[in-house]
């Protein structure tokens, strides 16, 4: 007969695969899927006011496009900051960086204020551009996924990583995506 200290013992170690399929599913589900060929909109309007012609942009450079979760997301701001001390690895790769956020132009013009990222900030707050991209985590509470997606020429996305948290940023996958370390 099994003491209950054995039982206690089994059950703890089964625990992790018994939890496995829970966790898995969750993070599926939370994972919205990106359209296979949602166009990122050919014009959009920066926080200053001024036109951004992404079809140009895309077709001229590896145009990067960062969401921020929401305007009070601190990690998504903290990602700015990461991506901007490693801009001196990618200066010669030809890329460029654009900042879709729900909120208002001014709240996200005191994020780029803050963090002295130095490409556009475009503020969606109606999550036009969330809808149009696949991205909207909560149109309730207006936020859209935090992601780092490349632009292909054609405006379709080509490469995304979904997520980002305090212990997890993605900026070394995209740098390692960018590649352009043998540009010489």
């Amino acid at each position: 007969m099994q003491t209950s200290s054995s039982v206690f013992s089994a059950a703890i170690r089964l625990l992790p695969l018994l939890l496995l399929p829970l966790l898995v599913g969750a993070q599926q589900a939370e994972e919205p899927l990106v359209p296979p060929k949602a166009k990122f909109p050919s014009e959009v309007i920066g926080t200053d006011g001024q036109k951004i012609d992404i079809a140009k942009l895309a077709k001229a450079q590896r145009l990067v496009v960062v969401t921020l979760k929401a305007a009070w997301c601190q990690v998504c701001q903290q990602q700015l900051v990461r991506i901007k001390k490693q801009l001196d690895e990618i200066k010669h790769c030809s890329v460029s960086f654009l900042v879709v956020s729900p909120g208002s132009a001014a709240e996200l013009t005191t994020i780029q204020q803050r963090t002295a990222f130095p490409y556009p900030f475009v503020a969606d707050p109606d999550l036009k551009i969330g809808e149009q991209m696949g991205l909207v985590l909560s149109a309730k509470d207006k936020e859209l996924v935090p992601a780092i997606f490349i632009l292909n020429p054609d405006r379709t996305i080509g490469w995304i990583q979904l997520g980002r948290n305090s212990v997890r940023y993605v900026d070394s996958e995209l740098l390692a995506e960018i590649d352009c370390g043998n540009w010489i």
